[in-house]
């Protein structure tokens, strides 16, 4: 069930801040959204509830910050917390993907700190267009700071695939296609195949994994949408 909860993250301003933040995020402060994720039989794994708190300036154009909370099948709060993805040079840069769901923990009173390269998202993309790799880490510790595990993540072969209109419990998206790869590196390693479908001004409203006979390992996809 680790594997199943470990990769999904992210505001009224002037017209440049728009355009700066124009891509496949959720930029308005307040907007506020679930994705439920699903095993392989269709079976609630979990969720992921986020929202943004804050759009403000940053170095480098505009630093979103989002709260997230990860509850278990049975809705208990397994963890939570803030983090801060950027939109600068008409690509949004986040730690967050569609790969999160298959690394959080599955225990609850564990804080988790995340690491490693921002993936990148550019607010314009074409089909056939390579993406660049990155590497994710995620440590847990218990509350009285033990460590408990660190799950490395790499993702490769990232490109876009194409546009398809996604039907969500949330409703009806036309949807950016990226695939890749992922290697994730806990006390065994795994490696899957990942489908994440994402909507302007949204992001991410589908993701699906495949294990490495191409079969459907599990899927998460957005239930609930909430804008300010």
């Amino acid at each position: 069930m680790l594997y199943r909860t470990l990769i999904f993250l992210l505001i009224p301003f002037i017209s440049q801040t728009q355009d700066i933040c124009k891509g496949y995020f959720a930029h308005q402060e307040g907007t506020a959204w679930t994705i439920t994720s699903y095993d392989k039989k269709k079976k609630e794994a979990g969720k992921l509830q986020y929202e943004v708190l804050f759009n403000e300036a940053g170095a480098e154009g505009r630093d979103i910050t989002f709260m997230y909370s990860h509850f278990d099948k049975d809705g208990e709060k397994v963890t939570g917390g803030e983090v801060v993805s950027t939109c600068a040079n008409n690509t949004f840069t986040t730690t967050f993907s569609g790969i999160m769901a298959e690394s959080f923990p599955q225990t609850a009173d564990v804080q988790v700190e995340i690491s490693g390269d921002l993936i990148q998202y550019p607010n314009q993309m074409t089909a056939g267009q390579k993406l660049p790799d990155a590497n994710v880490i995620i440590s847990t510790k218990i509350e009285d700071g033990m460590s408990l595990l660190k799950v490395t993540t790499e993702i490769t072969n990232r490109k876009v695939v194409g546009f398809e209109k996604i039907v969500t419990p949330a409703g009806t998206f036309d949807c950016v296609k990226i695939t890749y790869d992922a290697k994730i590196k806990m006390i065994l390693t795994k490696t899957i195949s990942m489908v994440e479908y994402l909507a302007v001004g949204i992001g991410m409203v589908r993701s699906e994994s495949y294990d490495k006979k191409g079969e459907l390992a599990g899927y998460s996809e957005l239930s609930e949408l909430k804008r300010p």
